[in-house]
């Protein structure tokens, strides 16, 4: 019997999943072109914010010119990821011709030379132990088999590597997977899927009946291109999961989930989503005191719906590199040094025609400033004090909550306003320092107070 958990009642094998996914994302490429792409001056620093992402201070776990292979890489996911990491090699994949000549098109226009686009299956793909890095959101799960898929790209990966991926919150999703189940029985009598017709029928009920559970963000189905339409309403195939069923189907495969991703579909700039704020001291003392995944699946399950995407990045379980958790990883990061994060943004705009032009205004990156809750820690970074010295200076207790806030919003991917200081002492910073650690300050999570803190 197969699963009720999704849609997968056209999922008859990886080989057929293969065919319809490839006809589907011909006929409906996805995503749509980006009105701007930006490219950084400096080369390294979205290497460097990487890095810092995963608790990395020493900027060592993606370094040098790492092979990178995009799975699944749409219409245009492989060359941002070439337009960010510009000394690294790129690989694209994916099953639709028409979304890789339209990201090879882009490519060519904005003179990216460091990319490799190729049609090719992830679950057929001869990769052994190739890339140091490999990011694949949103694919595993539109596939037949989502564990035999990852186990591909689990065995691409080097043994020091580090996956990203992302698949659909089971929460969120089970109004889509229904609506698709609905348009399939309705359409079952035309027999194999015919997606301009399915996405006929779409519209029409979307248009037709007042839906409680589902509502396009309020908008109607005029408000969106079809290409978004056909990827919410009548994918061919869609696997969803909470925390405990994806992080139970990577293990399986043997990844070790390590932290989240800051989900481009969140606002990162709001909180950090992932912990919750309790104010029943005793309650938030439990919930703090969990393990990370735990935590997590607390969040996952009391938010419904409203929790993140499931995005995270992974290694693999005999990398050799112990995992540090997040209360760790604050630690650390009270322990560093930073300077404020400076260079500059060349962005390539789309013209009437649709193609790209390089804008020839240099912009000061990063854009936007720190969020007020931590824009005076972000003054207080001079390359010379801890971080932990800021704190104790600006007064604000260093309870894990706002230590891993600071941590989120100045020093990631999505706000990357400090970057670690590299200096001799830095590097020798490492997890065999974790016991001096425990004895001298994971305690202070805890003893430490001060008159100012964040408010929550």
């Amino acid at each position: 019997m197969k699963s009720d958990d999704g849609n997968v009642v056209l999922a008859e094998s990886p080989e057929v999943v293969d065919q319809l996914n490839a006809d589907f994302y011909g006929k409906f490429p996805f995503p749509w072109r980006p009105m701007k792409l930006d490219r950084l001056v400096d080369p390294q620093f979205q290497t460097r914010m990487f890095n810092q992402n995963l608790g990395d201070w020493t900027h060592q776990t993606l370094s040098g010119r790492p092979k990178i292979w995009v799975a699944g890489c749409g219409t245009n996911q492989a060359v941002i990821t070439a337009l960010n990491f510009p000394e690294a090699q790129v690989i694209g994949s994916d099953l639709s011709k028409q979304s890789l000549e339209c990201e090879a098109s882009t490519a060519q226009e904005l003179g990216v030379k460091n990319l490799e686009l190729r049609r090719e299956s992830i679950n057929e793909v001869p990769y052994d132990e190739e890339f140091d890095y490999i990011l694949c959101t949103g694919v595993i799960m539109i596939n037949a088999d989502p564990a035999a898929t990852l186990g591909r790209l689990v065995g691409a990966l080097k043994r020091s590597g580090i996956m990203e991926l992302m698949v659909y919150n089971r929460y969120e999703r089970l109004p889509t997977s229904a609506f698709q189940k609905a348009v399939r029985v309705l359409r079952e009598s035309s027999g194999s899927p015919r997606f301009d017709l399915d996405l006929a029928t779409a519209k029409k009920i979307v248009g037709d009946v007042k839906l409680t559970h589902f509502n396009l963000d309020g908008g109607s189905v005029d408000d969106y291109p079809d290409c978004v339409l056909a990827d919410t309403l009548i994918v061919p195939v869609e696997n969803s999961y909470t925390v405990e069923s994806f992080e139970e189907l990577t293990a399986g495969c043997g990844l070790e989930l390590l932290i989240p991703c800051c989900d481009i579909f969140d606002n990162p700039s709001t909180t950090d989503v992932w912990n919750l704020s309790f104010s029943h001291p005793a309650l938030r003392a439990e919930y703090d005191s969990l393990p990370d995944t735990d935590r997590w699946k607390v969040t996952n399950h009391l938010l419904f719906e409203r929790s993140p995407q499931l995005w995270f990045y992974f290694q693999r379980e005999d990398s050799g590199r112990p995992r540090k958790d997040e209360k760790q990883i604050c630690e650390e990061f009270l322990e560093t040094q930073f300077q404020k994060s400076s260079t500059t943004q060349r962005s390539f705009i789309q013209q009437p025609d649709g193609r790209y032009r390089l804008s020839p205004t240099l912009f000061p990156y990063p854009m936007s400033q720190p969020k007020e809750t931590v824009r005076a820690i972000a003054s207080a970074a001079d390359g010379r004090l801890t971080m932990r010295e800021i704190f104790e200076r600006l007064e604000i207790e260093t309870s894990f909550r706002n230590v891993n806030q600071a941590r989120i919003l100045l020093t990631t991917s999505a706000c990357p306003h400090l970057t670690a200081v590299q200096n001799a002492e830095r590097k020798n910073f490492s997890f065999e320092n974790k016991k001096k650690l425990e004895n001298s300050n994971f305690t202070k999570f805890k003893t430490i107070t001060a008159r100012k803190i964040f408010p929550h």
